[in-house]
């Protein structure tokens, strides 16, 4: 009896490991965002729910950025005005980091 309980309880608890494993990332609500680029100021960049993505005047990016994409089950990749990858980035904890495409810079976007 114990083996049995035990090997139902082992189950779901590996169901629910899967579950959370394939989880999507929350779409990027619209709103004004924090943009952190390797040691550069954060500046503030304008979200829409259309994929839009506008930086501050006073934004220091490598390549001025102008939408954003989703990628896979919980990435985005933000593109450059000219429709180049710029960076890709994930959920890490409440913000969303990666890398950028052409010199691997760190980038962190958060609220």
């Amino acid at each position: 009896m114990n083996k049995s309980r035990f090997l139902a309880l082992s189950f779901l608890l590996a169901a629910t490991s899967v579950g959370s494993a394939y989880a999507q990332a929350p779409a990027l609500a619209a709103g004004t965002y924090k943009l952190t680029v390797g040691s550069k100021t954060p500046c503030d960049v304008t979200i829409t729910s259309d994929g839009a993505l506008t930086p501050a005047s006073t934004c220091e990016t490598a390549m001025p950025l102008a939408k954003w994409t989703q990628i896979g089950p919980t990435g985005y990749q933000l593109v450059s005005t000219s429709g180049e990858t710029y960076a890709v980035i994930k959920p890490h904890g409440e913000q969303l980091e990666g890398t950028t495409f052409a010199d691997q810079r760190k980038v962190v976007l958060s609220h």
